[in-house]
C-alpha cells in the first residue's frame, strides 16, 4: 500500500503572490531590506497582517494569473511564525461564514489537528489566502493609493497620514 501524502497547514508550501498582488506588495515592500517608502520589514509579516484585514473587511480576491511576477513568501519564514499562522488559521475558519458550516463544524475543522486531505488542505489555504490577497489590496488603496485631504493636516508625511486613517478607518467593505 503506497504511503498517501498528508497535508498540514503552514508546512508544505510557500504562499506565492501573483498578478497584480505583486504591484500592490511592492508598493509596500521590498525585497532589499527596509526601505524609506517600505511599510514592513517582511513581507511574511504583510502577509499575516493582510489576512487579518481580508477577514475583518470581509475582503477575499481570487488569485490573479494576469502577469508573470510573482512574489514568494518563503515557507522557512512562514514555519519560523508557525504558531502565528496557525492560530489566523483558526481564526479564518471559526469566522468566515462563506462555507455555510454551522458553528460545530466550523469549531471541529479549527481545531482537528489531524493531517488534512489534499482537498481539504487545498480547499482552506486557498479561503485563508484569498482573505491574504483581499487584505493586501485594502492596504495597498488605504497606506499607498488614499490621497491625503485636509483633515490629514497634522501630518506632514503623507504616509503617516494614510496610516492614522487606518488606524481611525471601521474597516467596513466599501
Amino acid at each position: 500500500m503506497a504511503d498517501e501524502k498528508t497535508y498540514e497547514y503552514f508546512k508544505n508550501h510557500d504562499f506565492i503572490i501573483k498578478g497584480k498582488y505583486v504591484g500592490y506588495v511592492d508598493a509596500m515592500w521590498s525585497q532589499s531590506g527596509i526601505g524609506e517608502r517600505d511599510l514592513f520589514d517582511r513581507l511574511v509579516d504583510l502577509y499575516a497582517v493582510s489576512v487579518i484585514v481580508g477577514l475583518r473587511t470581509g475582503r477575499r480576491k481570487p488569485e490573479d494569473n494576469s502577469t508573470d511576477q510573482k512574489r514568494t513568501v518563503q515557507l522557512q519564514q512562514i514555519s519560523n511564525s508557525y504558531k502565528r499562522f496557525s492560530t489566523l488559521m483558526k481564526i479564518v475558519l471559526l469566522i468566515d461564514d462563506s462555507r455555510g458550516l454551522t458553528t460545530e463544524e466550523k469549531v471541529r475543522e479549527a481545531f482537528d489537528t489531524s493531517p488534512k486531505s489534499e482537498y481539504k488542505y487545498n480547499q482552506n489555504m486557498e479561503l485563508f489566502n484569498s482573505y491574504a490577497r483581499g487584505g493586501i489590496e485594502y492596504l495597498y488603496e488605504k497606506l499607498v493609493v488614499r490621497p491625503s485631504n485636509l483633515d490629514d493636516e497634522e501630518f506632514t508625511d503623507a504616509r503617516m497620514s494614510n496610516i492614522m486613517a487606518l488606524f481611525n478607518d471601521d474597516m467596513q467593505e466599501i
